[in-house]
């Protein structure tokens, strides 16, 4: 293992005294960079070196390492800066990255269109989440008309149940069909006929707890640039 010769050669002594550290010097960056690459050392050609990925780099506390599998080109390093901010499926920032509380309890949304998230990247757009309250649909007091009284020399009317009148009458009889309704002595005729008076029609209360879907949850991630 050779070793580096940090006080020769030095100012004053002979070259002959010298070359011999000098020579132990270069050897040893020579080992250095037979370490960092990956081929056999070649004293003429560097075509071929590159990066030992098993080595890599190291900032005194991560290994700084390359990606070898599933590339089926060249694999470009990406950089950014203390703007960068991505989501992802984690809980603790990874190494070089901090929790960001922009966006917190929100949705991703993808802006570039013309609909509600049409807003600049970097931005919060939509609404607040709120639940589904409980609530009633009021309706105002009504009655149905089942009988359609037309005059004395037409056919009268009622309905179906699709809403649809239909004609009492058949043929073309001239004095036209009627409907006469009598109970004793009190009689009903010529004048039109409804249902008991439906009352304010109000429908019943509905609530939900939650309507949100189960979702993926992970967070936004700055670069950390401190």
């Amino acid at each position: 293992m050779t070793t580096w010769n940090n006080t020769a050669p030095a100012v004053g002594n002979q070259i002959a005294a010298d070359l011999p550290d000098i020579t132990e010097n270069f050897a040893h960056l020579k080992s250095g960079f037979v370490r960092i690459f990956q081929d056999t050392w070649s004293d003429s050609d560097l075509t071929d070196d590159k990066i030992d990925t098993t080595v890599g780099f190291n900032d005194g506390t991560y290994n700084v390492e390359f990606p070898t599998n599933g590339i089926g080109a060249h694999s470009v390093i990406m950089l950014g800066n203390s703007s960068t901010i991505v989501w992802m499926y984690l809980n603790t920032a990874p190494p070089g990255w901090k929790v960001t509380a922009t966006g917190a309890d929100s949705m991703i949304a993808v802006a570039g269109g013309s609909g509600l998230y049409n807003v600049n990247g970097g931005n919060t757009a939509g609404e607040t989440w709120a639940n589904l309250k409980a609530h009633t649909h009021a309706v105002s007091a009504h009655n149905h008309q089942w009988y359609d009284y037309k005059g004395a020399t037409a056919h009268d009317y009622s309905y179906n149940s699709g809403g649809s009148g239909v004609s009492l009458g058949t043929g073309t009889n001239d004095s036209g069909s009627k409907l006469l309704i009598s109970s004793g002595t009190a009689v009903k005729a010529d004048e039109d006929l409804y249902t008991t008076n439906a009352g304010n029609g109000n429908t019943g209360a509905q609530s939900t707890s939650d309507v949100r879907p189960t979702a993926a949850v992970g967070k936004l991630f700055q670069l950390d640039t401190a």
